[in-house]
């Protein structure tokens, strides 16, 4: 009888342990496994979590000053991180021992913010985030080479992030200073624009309202996804084969009239997407098929920026990078109760944030 009373309690404390910023519930649940990597702008690192424990396996100093992003090859064999400064450099790295293969210096005044690497893993698309006319840049980065190709593909002014479908046929990037998103099918070489403002094929010269900012293609390579940052707090969707945009989403924010979206994933079914709220520190989940958010998530620690997603689903990572110099917090949410399993503590800035198998 004294047995069955000291499980009942036990099993009672358990659950009644708040899942919450300061004191989440710990390995109650099983986490996929995989490794989290995240790197830390302002410590000029990189960490290294296994998923499963969520404990930190390896930190190291990178060589590239302030690292903002960092993207895999999709065999993941290596991974690449740039920094966020002017005349930056990229790292190449080996993932089966994360040794630095390369370390090249961009051509030019570009402003890289993000990259994205073809299906075939050969090529790497690079943007420029300098508010003159913007230019996608191309690397070959077959095996273990890295070397800038050409520079010669138009884009919008201010490219902060870059996209490639699975299938590989389109390259998609946004211009967050000409309120445009640039649309290159890679098998047919056509590179068009599309205003975010009214869908006509141009370059903006001068719009600067919507601020395309983050960009996510589905999983059937047909629709992409652009998070505006500025004034309208929308969600563009864009149908990749017509080249138009075909409907919005407006965000609603908790803590503030703008929340500011800014990365996203989507769950593998593709009805699921979930978008990262800066500003808000908050996490706005959409269900595709009805265009509705049917949840928000939200954070004690602000700036949330960086989010991925498990192969399965299961699991939501979304980084909060905090105010330098404090500490950044990764958090753990469920991939279909959207709720916040656990957290585990980064560094300074942890802008960049991927999770591999």
């Amino acid at each position: 009888m004294l047995k069955k009373l000291f499980v009942t309690l036990l099993v009672a404390g358990l659950f009644s342990v708040a899942c919450d910023d300061s004191n989440p519930v710990k390995n109650i649940i099983a986490h996929p496994d995989g490794k989290i990597y995240v790197t830390n702008q302002a410590d000029q690192t990189i960490y290294i979590f296994d998923s499963k424990t969520l404990v930190r396996t390896d930190s190291f100093i990178t060589p590239v000053i302030e690292p903002h992003f960092i993207q895999f090859t999709h065999d993941y064999q290596y991974y690449f991180v740039i920094g966020r400064q002017v005349s930056g450099s990229i790292a190449k790295y080996q993932t089966s021992n994360d040794s630095l293969v390369a370390l090249v210096q961009v051509e030019g005044a570009v402003f890289p913010t993000a990259l994205a690497v073809s299906a075939n893993n050969d090529t790497l698309y690079l943007t420029d985030f300098t508010n003159d006319a913007g230019h996608t840049h191309r690397y070959d980065i077959t095996g273990t080479n890295f070397v800038w190709m050409d520079s010669v593909l138009q884009a919008g002014r201010q490219t902060h992030d870059i996209r490639i479908s699975d299938d590989g046929k389109y390259v998609v990037s946004a211009g967050f200073s000409s309120d445009d998103i640039t649309v290159l099918n890679t098998e047919t070489g056509d590179l068009k624009p599309i205003s975010l403002f009214d869908g006509e094929n141009v370059f903006n010269p001068s719009s600067n309202n919507y601020g395309g900012y983050g960009v996510l293609i589905d999983h059937n390579s047909a629709m992409a996804m652009i998070s505006c940052r500025k004034n309208v707090d929308q969600i563009r969707i864009v149908d990749l084969n017509n080249s138009t945009i075909i409907d919005s989403i407006v965000l609603a924010g908790v803590h503030s009239i703008d929340p500011e979206p800014i990365y996203m994933a989507i769950s593998p079914d593709n009805n699921i997407l979930f978008v990262a709220n800066n500003k808000d520190a908050t996490m706005s989940v959409i269900r595709l098929s009805t265009r509705e958010v049917i949840e928000t998530v939200e954070f004690s620690t602000p700036k949330a920026f960086g989010i991925s997603i498990s192969e399965d689903g299961s699991r939501v990572y979304v980084g909060c990078t905090n105010t330098r110099p404090e500490l950044g917090m990764i958090y753990i949410i469920d991939g279909e109760s959207y709720q916040k399993l656990d957290s585990i503590t980064a560094g300074s800035e942890p802008f960049g944030l991927i999770w591999t198998p």
